[in-house]
Order: structure tokens, then sequence, then C-alpha cells
């Protein structure tokens, strides 16, 4: 007998990242290799007992008034939650329900479809194309869907996940501007590889169906704090924050997220080293026949290989102490890779031209 409580989850499984034990070689899940800021660490040494055993009750977040200050955004329009993923899944939950459309890349982030899928929204797409050197959100794609479907909430990740490629601001404001009706959820996870010229202040002072994702997982190397943050106008809030957690993030945990936001020379610096082996790294594969690296303003690239067997490429490169990603786009399977450090970069580069010429099909 069918337990009425549980029945209509009946063969919906939660989203699952893909376990390992491995510490070393991680190249899969876009972790930044070369960590935080030391500074983060010398805010544990200042840590007192209240900071573990009592709630933080004061008027103003500190985490969010330091955000204010380094993005010149009101706090007003900023809040935090635990991690980006979790801005996403809130934002599907407050805004989307049952027999709602929701309208996502493809290829993109599973997670986005394993939400919808636990929520009970149908599922529209639209298309990340590959060009000769670079991938693009196609625009066309994007409004033909929409206006076949008037989805309730559409997500643009920029820079796309895995193809690694940003959306032109122009598009971007003109597809918020063009469906008002519709919630513009814009994904900016890889925010900070590349360089950001679109002014959020006023697109959220201007238009109340879009609000930006961003996350410390990434640039800022603090994955396992689980720090993301939304920035929207004030109204969008108001909604939004109803699913936000009931206490603030661990005090302990914001304390290490300023500490990363005052260390801007660090983060330069490794940052100008990820982008020159990420660089380096495309050069060398792309002289390779066969093998395409895309552009990317990521900390990954994606790469697509003719001739090539991209699943033994993989085997061949966790043997050898690397974890890399297969993705299918287009009907073919492409790599995606993580930039590590410069070390690591150099030694899977020459790994790499051995692996392509022992999987050539």
């Amino acid at each position: 007998m069918k337990n009425r409580l549980t029945s209509e989850y009946e063969g919906i499984t939660r989203y699952a990242g893909v376990p390992t034990e491995w510490t070393t070689g991680r190249l899969h899940f876009n972790e930044n290799l070369y960590g935080p800021s030391p500074k983060c660490f010398d805010t544990l040494k200042q840590l007192v007992p209240t900071d573990l055993c009592l709630y933080e009750s004061n008027e103003k977040d500190e985490l969010i008034e330091e955000l204010s200050k380094k993005l010149d955004i009101p706090s007003e329009n900023l809040f935090l939650n635990n991690g980006s993923a979790e801005n996403l899944k809130s934002f599907i939950s407050m805004i989307a329900h049952p027999g709602d459309t929701i309208l996502l890349p493809d290829p993109g982030w599973s997670y986005y479809y394993g939400v919808a899928d636990y929520r009970f929204v149908n599922i529209a797409k639209y298309n990340i194309i590959e060009n000769e050197t670079k991938c693009a959100h196609d625009i066309k794609s994007i409004r033909e869907q929409t206006e076949k479907y008037n989805p309730k909430i559409m997500i643009l990740t920029t820079p796309a996940m895995p193809t690694g490629n940003k959306m032109a601001d122009e598009d971007l404001e003109d597809i918020i501007r063009s469906y008002p009706d519709t919630l513009v959820i814009v994904d900016e996870a890889y925010y900070g590889f590349s360089e950001y010229t679109l002014d959020v202040r006023r697109i959220i002072e201007t238009y109340d169906n879009v609000v930006f994702s961003r996350s410390f997982s990434k640039y800022y190397g603090l994955a396992n704090l689980r720090v993301g943050y939304g920035i929207c106008s004030k109204e969008l809030k108001k909604v939004l924050w109803l699913d936000m957690p009931l206490h603030r993030l661990s005090h302990i945990v914001k304390r290490m997220a300023i500490a990363a936001l005052n260390d801007k020379e660090y983060y330069d610096t490794i940052t100008a080293k990820l982008v020159n082996s990420r660089e380096k790294f495309s050069k060398k594969l792309n002289e390779v026949p066969g093998v395409t690296v895309y552009e990317s303003d990521a900390n990954f690239v994606y790469i697509k290989l003719v001739g090539y067997d991209a699943d033994k490429i993989k085997q061949k490169a966790e043997e050898n102490g690397f974890l890399i990603r297969v993705f299918t786009g287009n009907n073919e399977k492409h790599l995606r890779i993580t930039i590590g450090t410069e070390e690591m970069m150099d030694t899977l580069g020459d790994l790499m031209i051995r692996l392509l010429q022992e999987s050539k099909i």
C-alpha cells in the first residue's frame, strides 16, 4: 500500500556530487586549488568561547556590511545563504510551483535539473552553442523557448558551466528587460576569473525580476565553508528572504569570508597565475589535431575531441593521479578540466599529450 505522504516522490532521487576520497589531483570539482588567503586562518586565533555558544544577534550583519562596501551595493539589496547551491534551491522553491516551467541551459549544471525534478516543475532548455574558438549562449534559443513556454524562472549561468563562456552584458540586460514576468537567476558562481563589466547595481535598481547568485567557493577558495550571497531589488529580497536560513551563517565562517574579501593582493596574484596556466594549457592542447580547447572565462576549460576516446582519457588520467570530467554536448563527448596550480597544469599538459596519442579512435 502506497504511503500518501511519500508516494508522489517515488522515482525521484536526491542530487549528489561525485564522491571521492582523493585530496589531490581533483580537477573535476572546479575547486580553487591554490586555497584561500592565509589571512582566513588568522581569524581562528582570535576566537573566544562566545563565538561558539551564542547566537549572533547584532542588528547588522558584518559580512553583508563588508560586501556592501566592497561591491558598492546597498546592504538592503544583499543576502547570505549556505552556498550558492542553497541560493538556487531557495529561489526555485519560493518562486516556482508544481506545473510551472523553468528554462535551463543545455549543457548545464545537473543540480538545476535535480531541484526542478523534486519541485515538480516542467523543464524547457535553451542551447549553449559551440563556435570555432569559444562557446556562446544561444540568444535566439533563449527567446524562442521563453516565448513558447512562458517560464516562471530562467537560469542564465555566466560564465557557463561546463563551457566556460560569459554572456554579453547587453544580451543579459535585454533578456531581463524583455521578460518582466520571468525571474531571471544569474548564476555567477565563477565570478572573478575574468574581467567583469556589468553594472549590477544599476540592473537591480532598474529591474525587479532578476537575482544574482554568487559564491565564496570558487574564486575565494572557501568551498567547504558554504558561503553564498545574492543581489537583487529590495522588493524581490522581501520574498526570497523568507527561505533564507533562520539563523545567520556561522560567525566564524563570516570572519574568514571577510578576511578573504580584504586580501585583494593574494587573490589578484593567484588569479593571474591561474589565468596564465589556463591559457598555456589551452594553447598546448590546441596544437593537437582534432582537439579544441574553448576559450574560457572561468577556472576550468571545456575540450572538444574529434577522433579520441574521452572515457579512456578520463580513466588513464585517473590512473596517473588526476580526476577530470566527461560531459556530453551536441551528441559528442567533451572533457571538462579544472585549472589547478601551475605545477599541476604543467604536469597534466604533458600527460594529456601522451594520453591523446594513446586514445585515438
